[in-house]
């Protein structure tokens, strides 16, 4: 007698040709979203990258450029002039009969807008003899034009006033503005002289 076989459940299997197509459209897909990102890599977004990195600086951002040159140009308007003392034929015609003006020895003069500055020591290691003091002398300044016609030494532009020149001897080194007016004419050179006030400081 035959013994009865075991129950036998069939499972339908997948068909080996739709695996193969699904598989296909899959790499397909894979394929076509790799194509996209590449295109976003492309030339047209790095042109675009070099726009933005070459797009123009805002004209606010210069303004430190256009502050640095308007510094450069106040510092080259201040202009450095030659500066001697007046010598005793000098003093002599112009009626300063005060004591020698070679003691002063001048520095520095400056044309910075419209003043002008001339600074100083004085000779023998700032020992200014007393007869100095007795005529009250101070240091004047002259600014003159370059020299023209009729003007071997050049026009007087102006002089210091008698509050604005310091005494001689006061201090180790002298200091002695004034002011011209651009309508006089250009500063060319700085005089410096000891004149005297014929008021004594310190007479005995």
């Amino acid at each position: 007698m035959w013994e009865a076989l075991p129950m036998t459940i069939l499972l339908p299997l997948p068909n080996i040709a739709s695996m193969r197509s699904i598989s296909f459209a899959a790499v397909a897909a894979v394929a076509a979203i790799g194509t996209l990102l590449v295109a976003g890599c492309g030339p047209a977004s790095r042109q675009a990258s070099l726009a933005t990195a070459t797009k123009p600086v805002p004209a606010t951002v210069r303004t430190g450029t256009d502050t640095g040159t308007s510094r450069a140009v106040a510092v080259a308007s201040a202009s450095k002039l030659p500066i001697a003392f007046e010598s005793d034929s000098q003093m002599k015609a112009e009626g300063n009969d005060g004591p020698s003006s070679s003691i002063l020895r001048p520095t520095s003069c400056r044309l910075t807008g419209t003043t002008v500055t001339a600074a100083g020591k004085y000779t023998d290691r700032g020992v200014v003899p007393n007869v100095y003091d007795r005529y009250g002398d101070i240091v004047v300044l002259y600014v003159r034009a370059a020299p023209s016609a009729g003007y071997a030494e050049g026009m007087q532009l102006g002089a210091s006033d008698v509050s604005q020149s310091p005494v001689v001897g006061g201090r180790a080194s002298w200091q002695v503005s004034l002011s011209i007016s651009r309508s006089v004419g250009v500063p060319a050179r700085c005089v410096v002289a000891a004149q005297p006030t014929h008021d004594g400081q310190f007479a005995p």
